[in-house]
Protein backbone atom coordinates (compact mmCIF):
# COMPACT_ATOMS: atom_id res chain seq x y z
CA UNK A 1 0.00 0.00 0.00
CA UNK A 2 1.15 3.35 -0.85
CA UNK A 3 2.52 5.93 1.66
CA UNK A 4 -0.06 8.71 0.30
CA UNK A 5 -3.03 6.15 1.08
CA UNK A 6 -1.27 5.26 4.01
CA UNK A 7 -1.64 8.41 5.40
CA UNK A 8 -5.16 8.94 4.32
CA UNK A 9 -5.79 6.33 6.53
CA UNK A 10 -4.28 7.22 9.70
CA UNK A 11 -6.19 10.94 8.98
CA UNK A 12 -9.32 8.89 10.17
CA UNK A 13 -11.27 8.29 6.31
CA UNK A 14 -13.51 5.70 5.82
CA UNK A 15 -13.35 3.36 3.00
CA UNK A 16 -16.80 2.57 2.34
CA UNK A 17 -16.28 0.71 -0.67
CA UNK A 18 -13.24 -1.38 -2.38
CA UNK A 19 -14.43 -2.87 -6.00
CA UNK A 20 -12.05 -3.99 -8.76
CA UNK A 21 -14.02 -4.09 -12.33
CA UNK A 22 -12.19 -4.50 -15.78
CA UNK A 23 -11.76 -1.18 -16.07
CA UNK A 24 -10.98 0.15 -12.86
CA UNK A 25 -9.80 -0.66 -9.04
CA UNK A 26 -12.49 1.76 -7.61
CA UNK A 27 -12.25 2.97 -3.55
CA UNK A 28 -15.35 5.17 -2.14
CA UNK A 29 -14.06 7.06 1.17
CA UNK A 30 -15.54 9.46 3.72
CA UNK A 31 -14.42 12.06 5.79
CA UNK A 32 -16.69 13.49 8.04
CA UNK A 33 -19.28 14.57 5.27
CA UNK A 34 -16.75 14.42 2.25
CA UNK A 35 -17.35 11.29 0.16
CA UNK A 36 -14.70 10.80 -2.58
CA UNK A 37 -14.32 8.24 -5.36
CA UNK A 38 -10.77 7.23 -6.01
CA UNK A 39 -9.56 5.64 -9.41
CA UNK A 40 -5.41 3.12 -7.91
CA UNK A 41 -3.48 2.06 -10.38
CA UNK A 42 -0.84 0.22 -8.85
CA UNK A 43 0.28 2.38 -5.62
CA UNK A 44 -0.96 5.64 -7.67
CA UNK A 45 -4.41 6.75 -6.20
CA UNK A 46 -6.53 9.16 -8.41
CA UNK A 47 -9.12 11.50 -7.62
CA UNK A 48 -12.41 11.37 -9.37
CA UNK A 49 -15.11 13.28 -7.91
CA UNK A 50 -15.93 14.63 -3.97
CA UNK A 51 -19.38 15.71 -2.76
CA UNK A 52 -20.24 17.19 0.56
CA UNK A 53 -23.20 14.39 1.50
CA UNK A 54 -24.95 17.58 3.39
CA UNK A 55 -25.09 19.78 1.00
CA UNK A 56 -25.35 17.65 -2.74
CA UNK A 57 -25.90 21.31 -4.78
CA UNK A 58 -22.27 21.80 -4.01
CA UNK A 59 -19.35 22.21 -6.58
CA UNK A 60 -16.28 21.35 -4.35
CA UNK A 61 -13.46 20.43 -6.62
CA UNK A 62 -12.57 23.10 -9.14
CA UNK A 63 -12.66 21.81 -12.01
CA UNK A 64 -16.44 20.76 -11.60
CA UNK A 65 -17.52 24.51 -11.40
CA UNK A 66 -15.05 25.40 -14.15
CA UNK A 67 -17.35 22.87 -16.60
CA UNK A 68 -20.13 24.29 -15.44
CA UNK A 69 -18.97 27.48 -16.82
CA UNK A 70 -20.29 26.06 -20.31
CA UNK A 71 -23.21 28.01 -19.14
CA UNK A 72 -22.28 30.98 -19.92
CA UNK A 73 -22.05 29.79 -23.41
CA UNK A 74 -25.01 27.71 -23.24
CA UNK A 75 -27.19 29.24 -20.79
CA UNK A 76 -30.48 27.14 -21.78
CA UNK A 77 -29.32 23.36 -23.22
CA UNK A 78 -31.88 21.42 -24.23
CA UNK A 79 -29.87 18.55 -24.50
CA UNK A 80 -27.02 17.50 -22.70
CA UNK A 81 -24.27 14.42 -23.80
CA UNK A 82 -21.85 13.86 -21.06
CA UNK A 83 -19.16 11.37 -21.65
CA UNK A 84 -17.45 9.79 -18.25
CA UNK A 85 -19.84 9.39 -14.97
CA UNK A 86 -17.37 9.59 -12.21
CA UNK A 87 -19.77 10.41 -9.27
CA UNK A 88 -22.05 12.44 -11.19
CA UNK A 89 -21.22 15.64 -9.37
CA UNK A 90 -21.72 17.38 -12.89
CA UNK A 91 -24.83 15.39 -14.07
CA UNK A 92 -26.78 15.21 -11.11
CA UNK A 93 -25.56 19.10 -10.43
CA UNK A 94 -27.28 19.52 -14.35
CA UNK A 95 -30.29 17.71 -13.63
CA UNK A 96 -31.35 20.04 -11.23
CA UNK A 97 -30.39 22.89 -12.58
CA UNK A 98 -32.48 21.90 -15.86
CA UNK A 99 -34.90 19.77 -14.89
CA UNK A 100 -36.19 19.30 -18.21
CA UNK A 101 -33.78 19.09 -20.15
CA UNK A 102 -32.82 15.63 -21.81
CA UNK A 103 -29.35 14.29 -20.24
CA UNK A 104 -27.56 11.54 -21.89
CA UNK A 105 -24.22 10.33 -19.49
CA UNK A 106 -22.05 7.67 -21.07
CA UNK A 107 -20.17 5.31 -18.88
CA UNK A 108 -17.89 2.29 -20.55
CA UNK A 109 -17.85 0.83 -16.08
CA UNK A 110 -20.56 -0.55 -15.24
CA UNK A 111 -19.14 -0.94 -11.48
CA UNK A 112 -18.72 3.04 -11.69
CA UNK A 113 -22.76 2.88 -12.27
CA UNK A 114 -23.27 1.14 -9.76
CA UNK A 115 -21.21 2.81 -7.28
CA UNK A 116 -22.40 6.26 -8.42
CA UNK A 117 -26.32 5.09 -7.41
CA UNK A 118 -24.98 3.23 -4.14
CA UNK A 119 -23.02 6.20 -2.65
CA UNK A 120 -23.37 9.59 -4.98
CA UNK A 121 -26.87 9.79 -5.00
CA UNK A 122 -27.71 8.94 -8.86
CA UNK A 123 -31.06 8.80 -9.97
CA UNK A 124 -32.24 8.45 -13.05
CA UNK A 125 -35.39 9.96 -14.51
CA UNK A 126 -37.13 9.67 -18.06
CA UNK A 127 -34.80 12.61 -18.86
CA UNK A 128 -31.32 11.90 -17.43
CA UNK A 129 -30.13 8.61 -18.48
CA UNK A 130 -26.95 6.72 -17.68
CA UNK A 131 -25.66 4.61 -20.82
CA UNK A 132 -23.18 1.82 -20.06
CA UNK A 133 -21.23 2.11 -23.23
CA UNK A 134 -18.20 3.46 -24.80
CA UNK A 135 -18.54 7.30 -25.88
CA UNK A 136 -16.89 7.37 -29.21
CA UNK A 137 -19.71 4.09 -29.99
CA UNK A 138 -21.94 6.49 -28.17
CA UNK A 139 -21.56 9.26 -30.71
CA UNK A 140 -21.10 7.06 -33.84
CA UNK A 141 -25.05 6.00 -33.08
CA UNK A 142 -25.84 9.53 -32.47
CA UNK A 143 -24.90 10.75 -36.09
CA UNK A 144 -28.19 11.97 -37.69
CA UNK A 145 -30.31 12.08 -34.68
CA UNK A 146 -31.27 14.78 -32.66
CA UNK A 147 -28.22 17.25 -31.87
CA UNK A 148 -27.62 18.28 -28.36
CA UNK A 149 -26.40 21.58 -27.16
CA UNK A 150 -23.39 21.04 -24.72
CA UNK A 151 -21.28 18.22 -24.82
CA UNK A 152 -18.72 17.33 -22.24
CA UNK A 153 -15.72 15.35 -21.87
CA UNK A 154 -14.56 13.76 -18.31
CA UNK A 155 -13.64 10.26 -19.40
CA UNK A 156 -11.08 9.07 -17.55
CA UNK A 157 -9.30 6.14 -15.57
CA UNK A 158 -6.40 5.59 -13.62
CA UNK A 159 -3.26 7.34 -15.40
CA UNK A 160 -4.59 7.94 -18.74
CA UNK A 161 -7.66 9.08 -21.00
CA UNK A 162 -8.61 6.54 -23.54
CA UNK A 163 -7.22 7.59 -27.10
CA UNK A 164 -9.55 7.39 -29.08
CA UNK A 165 -11.71 10.58 -27.15
CA UNK A 166 -8.82 12.30 -28.08
CA UNK A 167 -8.16 12.14 -31.67
CA UNK A 168 -9.65 14.60 -34.70
CA UNK A 169 -11.54 12.40 -35.87
CA UNK A 170 -13.71 11.63 -33.03
CA UNK A 171 -13.86 15.53 -32.47
CA UNK A 172 -15.33 15.48 -36.36
CA UNK A 173 -17.98 12.87 -35.04
CA UNK A 174 -18.85 15.33 -32.21
CA UNK A 175 -18.97 18.42 -34.42
CA UNK A 176 -21.61 16.75 -36.29
CA UNK A 177 -24.09 15.71 -33.44
CA UNK A 178 -23.64 19.32 -32.31
CA UNK A 179 -26.30 22.31 -32.20
CA UNK A 180 -25.35 25.08 -34.04
CA UNK A 181 -24.97 27.36 -31.14
CA UNK A 182 -23.78 24.04 -29.20
CA UNK A 183 -20.82 24.02 -26.90
CA UNK A 184 -18.15 21.07 -26.76
CA UNK A 185 -16.47 21.45 -22.98
CA UNK A 186 -13.26 19.15 -21.86
CA UNK A 187 -11.87 18.52 -18.43
CA UNK A 188 -7.93 18.75 -19.01
CA UNK A 189 -7.09 17.50 -15.43
CA UNK A 190 -4.15 19.11 -13.48
CA UNK A 191 -0.72 20.23 -13.84
CA UNK A 192 0.40 17.03 -14.23
CA UNK A 193 -1.26 16.73 -17.63
CA UNK A 194 2.07 17.96 -20.14
CA UNK A 195 -0.86 17.66 -23.17
CA UNK A 196 -2.63 20.38 -23.29
CA UNK A 197 -1.13 22.44 -25.83
CA UNK A 198 -2.15 19.14 -27.92
CA UNK A 199 -5.32 19.43 -27.17
CA UNK A 200 -5.65 23.22 -27.60
CA UNK A 201 -4.02 22.23 -31.33
CA UNK A 202 -6.88 19.67 -31.85
CA UNK A 203 -9.69 21.38 -31.35
CA UNK A 204 -8.67 24.67 -32.95
CA UNK A 205 -8.30 22.21 -35.80
CA UNK A 206 -11.82 21.56 -35.68
CA UNK A 207 -13.60 24.13 -33.86
CA UNK A 208 -13.59 27.67 -34.95
CA UNK A 209 -13.42 28.91 -31.45
CA UNK A 210 -11.38 27.83 -28.12
CA UNK A 211 -11.57 28.75 -24.88
CA UNK A 212 -9.52 28.05 -21.88
CA UNK A 213 -10.60 28.29 -18.39
CA UNK A 214 -7.79 27.55 -16.03
CA UNK A 215 -7.29 28.88 -12.15
CA UNK A 216 -4.70 30.20 -10.47
CA UNK A 217 -2.54 27.52 -8.98
CA UNK A 218 -3.31 25.52 -12.33
CA UNK A 219 -5.14 22.47 -10.55
CA UNK A 220 -7.58 22.54 -13.20
CA UNK A 221 -7.83 23.34 -16.98
CA UNK A 222 -11.01 22.95 -18.80
CA UNK A 223 -11.45 23.88 -22.75
CA UNK A 224 -14.90 24.98 -24.36
CA UNK A 225 -15.05 24.83 -27.95
CA UNK A 226 -17.86 25.85 -30.59
CA UNK A 227 -18.46 26.77 -34.51
CA UNK A 228 -19.72 29.75 -33.71
CA UNK A 229 -18.53 33.06 -35.41
CA UNK A 230 -18.12 35.64 -33.07
CA UNK A 231 -15.16 35.65 -30.59
CA UNK A 232 -15.97 35.73 -27.19
CA UNK A 233 -13.95 38.99 -24.76
CA UNK A 234 -13.31 38.71 -21.19
CA UNK A 235 -16.26 41.38 -20.88
CA UNK A 236 -18.63 39.21 -22.93
CA UNK A 237 -18.03 36.27 -20.28
CA UNK A 238 -18.20 38.44 -17.79
CA UNK A 239 -21.09 39.87 -18.69
CA UNK A 240 -22.61 36.81 -19.55
CA UNK A 241 -22.34 35.51 -15.58
CA UNK A 242 -23.17 38.37 -13.90
CA UNK A 243 -26.66 38.48 -16.15
CA UNK A 244 -27.17 34.30 -15.58
CA UNK A 245 -30.97 34.02 -14.12
CA UNK A 246 -30.99 30.35 -12.31
CA UNK A 247 -29.53 30.45 -8.83
CA UNK A 248 -26.26 28.71 -8.22
CA UNK A 249 -24.29 27.27 -5.14
CA UNK A 250 -21.07 29.53 -5.96
CA UNK A 251 -19.81 32.55 -7.86
CA UNK A 252 -20.11 32.07 -11.74
CA UNK A 253 -18.67 35.51 -11.69
CA UNK A 254 -15.61 34.24 -10.06
CA UNK A 255 -15.47 31.21 -12.20
CA UNK A 256 -15.82 33.66 -15.23
CA UNK A 257 -12.37 35.33 -14.80
CA UNK A 258 -10.41 32.25 -14.74
CA UNK A 259 -11.11 32.37 -18.58
CA UNK A 260 -7.19 32.90 -20.05
CA UNK A 261 -7.03 34.61 -23.58
CA UNK A 262 -4.83 32.22 -26.21
CA UNK A 263 -3.72 29.91 -22.92
CA UNK A 264 -1.90 27.75 -24.95
CA UNK A 265 -2.73 28.77 -28.17
CA UNK A 266 0.59 29.80 -28.89
CA UNK A 267 2.28 26.98 -27.76
CA UNK A 268 3.57 24.28 -30.36
CA UNK A 269 1.25 21.95 -29.81
CA UNK A 270 0.29 18.90 -32.42
CA UNK A 271 -2.95 17.13 -33.83
CA UNK A 272 -3.90 13.87 -32.35
CA UNK A 273 -4.46 11.20 -34.75
CA UNK A 274 -6.45 7.89 -34.83
CA UNK A 275 -3.66 5.56 -34.06
CA UNK A 276 -5.21 2.82 -35.68
CA UNK A 277 -5.42 0.99 -39.17
CA UNK A 278 -8.98 1.73 -40.75
CA UNK A 279 -11.29 -0.94 -39.89
CA UNK A 280 -9.70 -1.41 -36.18
CA UNK A 281 -11.53 0.79 -34.21
CA UNK A 282 -14.03 -1.55 -32.51
CA UNK A 283 -10.60 -3.78 -31.27
CA UNK A 284 -8.64 -0.23 -30.58
CA UNK A 285 -11.84 0.53 -28.49
CA UNK A 286 -11.55 -2.25 -26.33
CA UNK A 287 -7.54 -1.92 -25.77
CA UNK A 288 -7.51 1.62 -24.55
CA UNK A 289 -10.68 1.02 -22.07
CA UNK A 290 -8.56 -1.61 -20.52
CA UNK A 291 -6.18 -0.17 -18.09
CA UNK A 292 -3.65 -3.24 -18.59
CA UNK A 293 -0.99 -1.46 -19.97
CA UNK A 294 2.43 -0.04 -19.28
CA UNK A 295 2.43 3.16 -21.70
CA UNK A 296 -0.66 5.15 -22.71
CA UNK A 297 -0.91 7.59 -25.53
CA UNK A 298 -2.50 10.03 -23.06
CA UNK A 299 -1.18 9.75 -20.02
CA UNK A 300 -1.78 11.22 -16.69
CA UNK A 301 0.29 11.44 -13.63
CA UNK A 302 -1.44 11.42 -9.50
CA UNK A 303 -1.40 14.77 -8.85
CA UNK A 304 -1.59 14.06 -5.39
Amino acid sequence: MSVFWQKKKKSGIKVLAHVKSNFNEIYVTQNGSEREMWFRKKNDFFLQSRININELDALILVYSKMMVAALLLQPAPGRILMLGLGGCVVSNFLARLYPHAVIDVVEIDSRVIDIAKDFFYLKETPNYTVHNNDGRRFVQDALGKKPYDLIYLDAFKSGSVPFHLKTIQFYKDLARILSPKGVVGSNLYGKSNTLKHNDWKTFSEQFKRVYCFEDYDSVATVLFATDRDETWTMSDFEHAAKNFHLPLTFSLIDTAATYHVGKYENDHGSVFEDNFPRGQLGRTIEKNNLDDTQNHSYPIKNRS
